[in-house]
């Protein structure tokens, strides 16, 4: 049977800046300049980033792989696209961040410099059978579950945060499965996550 060892929070996160990384290991992303219909920004510490332009009328128009560059600028020519709204949306094993983008009936083009989404992915240590899920910038609570291919329960809490910062432990046992599944929910965004115990 899985037992929630701890559920501690985390006080003293801190953000200095917009422009400063709330982790070593995130990405930062500043936008330029933008000119007519090309968007120009820069991602720092672009580790295996997935970069992708979309509009919710023709679905994806752009991606792109960042592999392990410390600094890499970019600029995606939008001429050929139709006027409306278009969203970039930058992802690592992290977060999420998503900027709106409008390109005009006069081919204008205006990027919001700021995140409208800005999401953080739950972050796991195994060691053996024990798994750590660290979870920051949540609003209020997420609902986290933890079954197995069966969908047999062992797991299932709302959990409130505070300071944003939520961390649960598991001690997962081989005797019940090999293959656990942690799911994390929070704002409407679900994250799952497959455990397999050697």
């Amino acid at each position: 049977m899985i037992k929630l060892l701890k559920s501690a929070f985390l006080v003293g996160f801190l953000f200095i800046s917009a422009s400063l990384m709330s982790k070593d290991r995130d990405f930062s992303l500043s936008i330029g300049t933008s000119t007519a219909k090309t968007v120009n920004f820069e991602v720092l510490n672009a580790q295996n980033i997935s970069l992708v332009i979309y509009n919710e009328t023709y679905g994806e128009v752009f991606s792109e792989k960042v592999g392990t560059e410390n600094s890499v600028t970019k600029s995606y020519n939008l001429e050929n696209l139709a006027a409306g709204t278009y969203y970039l949306v930058a992802e690592s094993d992290q977060k999420i961040e998503k900027y709106k983008i409008n390109i005009g009936l006069n081919n204008t083009l205006d990027i919001e410099k700021t995140p409208f989404a800005e999401i953080n992915k739950p972050e796991y240590t195994i060691s053996g059978n024990m798994v750590k899920l660290h979870l920051s910038g949540v609003k209020s609570s997420a609902n986290i579950s933890v079954t197995d291919f069966s969908d047999t329960i062992y797991y299932n809490a709302t959990k409130k945060a505070a300071n944003g910062e939520l961390d649960l432990t598991f001690d997962l046992s081989l005797k019940t499965s090999d293959k656990y599944i942690i799911s994390v929910e929070e704002g409407g965004n679900v994250f799952n996550k497959i455990i397999t115990l050697n």
